[in-house]
Formats: C-alpha cells, structure tokens, sequence
C-alpha cells in the first residue's frame, strides 16, 4: 500500500510504502503530486519505505508514466528506511538520473527528514547519510 500524507500549507509531501502497491495508490497520489508541481513548480518529497511487496503491472506502468511526465519535477527527496543496503543504494543510484537531491534517513528520523526535504538544512545538519 502507498499512502499519502498532505503538508497543504507547505511543499511537502509525504508517502509511505507498506506491502504491495496498486494503481488504486496511484490514483490517490498522483493529484496530490500535481497540485505541489502546479503550486511550487518542484515538489519535495519524504518516502517511507516500511516493507515492499511487489507492484501491480497497472501500478508500474503509472509509475513509469508519472516519472517521464514529472522527471524535472521534483527538488529534494528523502528516502527513510531501516539500515538497508539495497535501498540506500538506490537512492544514490537515483541521485544521479533525475535532476532532484536525494538523501537517505534511518526510520525513526521523519521530522528530521521532512525538515531536509522542506529545505530546512539545520535540522538534518548532523544526520548521516
């Protein structure tokens, strides 16, 4: 499941993956995303990654399609998830493909992650990547 968490007062946006995700996810995320792009012109994100089990065929494909459509339209990106190489892995992977920053958190640093995403560079000062 991906759930959405609306910062409506600022630009952020907070998601977290729980077990498999569905296109249904997607349609409940998907507005939201574009009304943080149509109102900031970049979104900041927090992703938390509690557990992942597989994504929809439908699902991938609206992935997909919102990355071409949104590739530039992201800033900043945070990627919480317990000490995990493949994820941390990834979020430096993806640093380097999209033109957004990305920096991984450990789980229990949401408010420090969100602070980092929102731009607010004191509060992540000391946390390791």
């Amino acid at each position: 499941m991906l759930r959405a968490l609306d910062h409506p007062d600022q630009n952020l946006l907070t998601l977290t993956l729980d077990g498999a995700v569905s296109k249904a996810d997607y349609d409940q995320v998907v507005p939201l995303l574009e009304q943080k792009i149509a109102r900031y012109g970049k979104a900041n994100v927090c992703v938390e990654v509690r557990g992942f089990d597989g994504i929809s065929l439908r699902a991938l494909w609206e992935d997909i399609k919102q990355d071409v459509k949104h590739y530039t339209h992201f800033h900043r990106v945070a990627v919480l998830s317990a000490d995990n190489a493949l994820i941390k892995s990834a979020v430096g992977f993806a640093g380097g493909l999209v033109p957004a920053t990305f920096r991984h958190f450990p789980l229990e640093q949401l408010a420090v992650a969100e602070a980092w995403a929102r731009g607010e560079e004191s509060a992540a000062a000391n946390v390791p990547s």
